[in-house]
C-alpha cells in the first residue's frame, strides 16, 4: 500500500512538472510575441483626396496592437519596420469608381538582422459604392482589414515559429450587431449538406439606376456572416461551403449546376442550400423575377437568371432537399415605363411554383423593396434569419423560422417608416407537411 502511494505521488509530481514546463513555455512565447515592436510607414493615394495622410496605416497599427504587437513612434526603436504602399488600381489613376479597386504593396524589414523578411503584392482590393466618395471609403476600409489580417498572420508565424492559431484567423466582417457576435458553434457533422453563397454589390451605374438601388445595401456583408452561421451553427463542414462575391452570369450558372452535382456523390441524399444577396428585376414580358449578375445590363434571355432557371439548375441532379434564401428585391425596371395603373391592378405578381423538394424564402414580394438596417449592417431579411438561428442554435423548424422572419421583417419595416416589406415563404409538395419538424 505504501509503495502504491509513493508511486502515485511521484507520477502526480511528474505530471505537474510537465504541465508547469508547458505553461512556462507558452508564457515565454506570448511574452516574445507581445514584446515585438513595429513601426509602420508608407504612402497612400486616395481617389477623392489625392495624396493625403494615411487612413489605412492607423487601422493596421490598431489591429496589430490588439494582437499583442507593440507600436513605436520611431523606426530606430522598432524590431520590425512595415512599409505599406496603397494606390488605386491602374497605377494611381482614378478607375471607374463603381468597380473601384486598390493595389497594395507590403514589405517587412527585420531591423535586428538588417534584412527584408516579407514582401507581398495585394491586387485589386475591391470597394464599390454609389458615389465616388463612398467607393473611396469602402475600398480603403476593405484594404485596412485585409492588409492587417495578412500582416498579423505573417508576424505571428515569424515571431513565434508556430502556425497561426484558430483564434487569430481573420473575420471577413466587422461585428456591428448582436447577430455578428458570439455565433453558436455546433460540431461539423452534416457531411451531406452543401452550401452556395453568392453576393453581388459591384453594380454599374446603369444597373443601379434600373433597380432603384441606394447605398444602404450590405450584400457582401450579409453573405460573409451567413457563411459563418452555415459553418459554425448549421454544422456544415467549411469544405462544403462555397462563397462568391460579385459573380458574372456564367459563373452563377456554373456554380449552381455544380451545387446540384454534389448530390450524385451521396446517392441523392444531399441537402442543398443556396443563399443569394444582390439585386433583381421583373421580366416585363413574363412578369417573372430574375437575378441581376454584375455583368448584365440588358434583358437578354440568354444571360439573365430567372427564378424558374434557378429551380431547373438546382434540379439537374436529384437531391433530398433544397433550401433557397434570397436577400433581394425584384422590382420593375426603373428606366422603363411601368404598366399603367389599370393593367397593374390586374397583374398578380408572384413567384413560380416551387418543385416538390424545395423550401423557398425571399426577402420581399415581387415589386417590393428589400430594406436594410444600416446600424446593424444587414438586410432586414438576413438580420431576422441570423437572429433566429442564433437564438435557437439552429433548432427552429422551417415553419418557426419562416413565420418569425415574415413577422419580424414586416413589423420592422413599418416601425422604420419604410414601405411595407413582406417576405415570402413557399414549400414544395413533399416538404409542406413536414415543415414543423424540418430544420434548415
Amino acid at each position: 500500500m505504501r509503495k502504491f502511494v509513493i508511486r502515485h505521488f511521484v507520477i502526480s509530481l511528474f505530471r505537474y512538472f510537465i504541465f508547469l514546463m508547458i505553461a512556462m513555455s507558452a508564457f515565454a512565447v506570448d511574452q516574445l510575441f507581445a514584446q515585438t515592436s513595429f513601426f509602420i510607414t508608407g504612402s497612400e493615394f486616395h481617389w477623392t483626396r489625392g495624396a493625403v495622410p494615411p487612413v489605412v496605416q492607423p487601422n493596421i497599427s490598431k489591429q496589430l496592437a490588439e494582437n499583442n504587437f507593440r507600436p513605436v513612434a520611431d523606426s530606430n526603436r522598432a524590431d520590425l519596420v512595415i512599409k505599406v504602399k496603397c494606390n488605386s488600381y491602374f497605377n494611381g489613376e482614378t478607375p471607374y469608381f463603381f468597380f473601384g479597386a486598390l493595389d497594395a504593396t507590403l514589405k517587412v524589414y527585420d531591423k535586428r538582422n538588417g534584412k527584408l523578411v516579407y514582401s507581398n503584392d495585394l491586387k485589386r482590393i475591391k470597394g464599390g459604392g454609389t458615389t465616388q466618395e463612398l467607393a473611396d471609403e469602402k475600398v480603403y476600409t476593405n484594404a485596412s482589414r485585409i492588409i492587417a489580417d495578412t500582416l498579423t498572420r505573417f508576424l505571428y508565424s515569424f515571431t513565434t515559429g508556430k502556425p497561426v492559431p484558430g483564434s487569430m484567423k481573420p473575420l471577413e466582417f466587422e461585428p456591428l450587431c448582436d447577430a455578428d457576435k458570439d455565433i453558436p458553434e455546433l460540431p461539423p457533422d452534416r457531411k451531406n449538406s452543401y452550401v452556395l453563397i453568392i453576393a453581388n454589390d459591384a453594380y454599374s451605374p446603369m444597373q443601379m439606376a434600373r433597380c432603384f438601388s441606394d447605398s444602404m445595401d450590405y450584400h457582401a456583408r450579409d453573405a460573409r456572416v451567413f457563411r459563418e452561421y452555415a459553418i459554425r451553427t448549421l454544422g456544415i463542414p467549411s469544405s462544403n461551403v462555397q462563397m462568391m462575391i460579385n459573380a458574372k452570369s456564367f459563373e452563377m450558372r456554373r456554380e449552381l449546376i455544380k451545387l446540384a452535382s454534389y448530390s450524385r456523390g451521396v446517392n441523392g441524399n444531399a441537402d442543398l442550400i443556396f443563399y443569394y444577396a444582390g439585386y433583381g428585376l421583373i421580366d416585363e414580358k413574363t412578369l417573372e423575377p430574375y437575378f441581376l449578375p454584375v455583368d448584365i445590363e440588358n434583358d437578354d434571355p440568354k444571360f439573365i437568371i430567372r427564378i424558374s432557371d434557378l429551380f431547373k439548375m438546382l434540379q439537374e441532379d436529384a437531391s433530398k432537399r433544397i433550401s433557397i434564401l434570397l436577400e433581394t428585391s425584384f422590382q420593375f425596371d426603373a428606366l422603363k415605363p411601368k404598366p399603367d395603373k389599370s393593367k397593374l391592378a390586374k397583374i398578380i405578381l408572384r413567384y413560380p411554383n416551387v418543385p416538390a423538394n424545395v423550401f423557398f424564402m425571399a426577402a420581399s414580394g415581387p415589386g417590393q423593396k428589400a430594406w436594410s438596417d444600416h446600424h446593424a449592417g444587414h438586410g432586414l431579411f438576413t438580420l431576422a434569419l441570423l437572429g433566429k438561428l442564433k437564438e435557437t442554435k439552429a433548432k427552429a423548424s422551417l415553419k418557426e423560422l419562416s413565420d418569425f422572419i415574415i413577422q419580424d421583417v414586416h413589423t420592422t419595416s413599418l416601425k422604420m417608416k419604410l414601405k411595407e416589406q413582406l417576405p415570402h415563404a413557399l414549400s414544395g409538395s413533399s416538404l409542406t407537411k413536414d415543415l414543423p419538424i424540418l430544420k434548415l
